[in-house]
């Protein structure tokens, strides 16, 4: 990686230097080129991170699920604005009987009190509090935006696996990862797939402190114990790459033909703008579950793509970790993540400093 992006080493080497992530892994498509797909550190202790590592992305699976539900939409199963009750009855109580599809992909439905769901011991109980949960009050869905971290996705899993009758690992597994040669990419993973995997598993730490510690939480064995459709994919920086050169490539790649352009055409475009997010607490805009670059909107808006990404990149960041997104003005697809949470300062911090040289390396700023 030194020889052809030589700053971007450099950032990647001095979050470890900080002890901000004990490693690394980057891979980078321009213009037709796979750039790099490596690593950098360990993945745990003792062993060295690969460019076949698997780590946790937390939330920079998200767009997946959104791909999934435009399948549906695709085959005429679901539409965006259709209440979501109309695919999970049981979901209509709680003043929530008018939340559609869109309202979830757009961050505009009103749940986040379900976040909750999240900490359930099984799928069935999440389920349950997320049908339960009420509407957050005086939010009227659709005028109000807040990001839901997880418990849209979980609905959104429900909509997918009560319209395919098969759950939602099975469904995008199927659809969706072997399709685009993800063959590193997991939402739950057994026991028995665990010792298959073995070093391959990254391991997830707490960087806080000065001291960097492997954080149970996110272990293997923490988040599989039911399917997390925000927050629980684990993959390699070259399939998330692959995953977003399909939307580069309005739907195909190499020659798998997986949505219509129209479709990534909606998912990537803004469907929400200017509406402050009272998550984050910052004006930010948004396609169909990817999240827009938002410099327009200030510089300080979290989770972005640095100081040189086009008008027009789409993407999703994940927990104080990872960043995957594209570029169509330029072509580029990148995704990087690093096995160490030092916090979401530093880590935006870390994500600027990365992105802004990747770009300055290709020529791009």
């Amino acid at each position: 990686m030194a020889d052809v992006l030589p700053k971007t080493t450099e950032a990647i080497q001095t979050g470890i230097h900080l002890h901000w992530n004990p490693g690394a892994q980057l891979c980078v498509w321009h213009d037709g080129v796979l750039v790099t797909n490596s690593a950098a550190g360990h993945a745990a202790h003792d062993i060295l991170m690969q460019p076949d590592s698997i780590n946790l992305w937390f939330s920079s699976g998200k767009p997946i699920a959104a791909v999934a539900v435009s399948l549906l939409k695709q085959d005429g199963l679901l539409d965006y604005d259709e209440p979501v009750a109309t695919y999970w009855p049981e979901f209509a109580q709680g003043g929530k009987e008018s939340i559609t599809t869109r309202h979830i992909l757009t961050h505009t439905a009103g749940i986040r009190t379900a976040e909750i769901a999240d900490t359930a011991d099984q799928h069935e109980d999440v389920l349950q509090i997320i049908a339960a949960a009420r509407l957050e009050r005086d939010w009227e869905p659709g005028k109000k935006a807040g990001y839901h971290p997880t418990s849209g996705w979980h609905v959104l899993g429900e909509i997918v696996r009560r319209l395919s009758d098969v759950p939602y690992d099975i469904f995008t597994g199927e659809q969706i990862l072997a399709p685009l040669g993800m063959e590193s990419s997991f939402f739950t993973i057994t026991q028995q797939e665990a010792s298959r995997l073995g070093n391959r598993l990254a391991v997830m730490h707490q960087s806080k402190a000065d001291e960097i510690t492997p954080d149970p939480r996110f272990s293997v064995e923490a988040t599989s114990r039911f399917v997390r459709p925000g927050g629980g994919l684990r993959s390699t920086a070259s399939d998330m790459v692959r995953f977003y050169r399909m939307l580069l490539g309005y739907g195909e790649l190499e020659r798998v033909k997986l949505l219509e352009p129209s479709l990534v055409a909606e998912l990537t475009s803004p469907q929400r703008t200017g509406m402050k997010d009272e998550t984050f607490g910052y004006v930010m805009d948004w396609g169909l579950g990817a999240m827009l670059d938002n410099k327009i909107n200030g510089p300080a808006a979290p989770y972005g793509y640095g100081p040189h990404a086009s008008a027009r990149t789409f993407g999703h960041g994940g927990r104080e970790s990872s960043f995957a997104f594209a570029d169509p003005e330029h072509q580029l697809a990148i995704a990087a993540v690093f096995n160490g949470m030092p916090g979401e300062l530093r880590s935006d911090r870390r994500l600027r400093a990365v992105t802004a040289a990747i770009y300055e390396d290709l020529g791009l700023a």
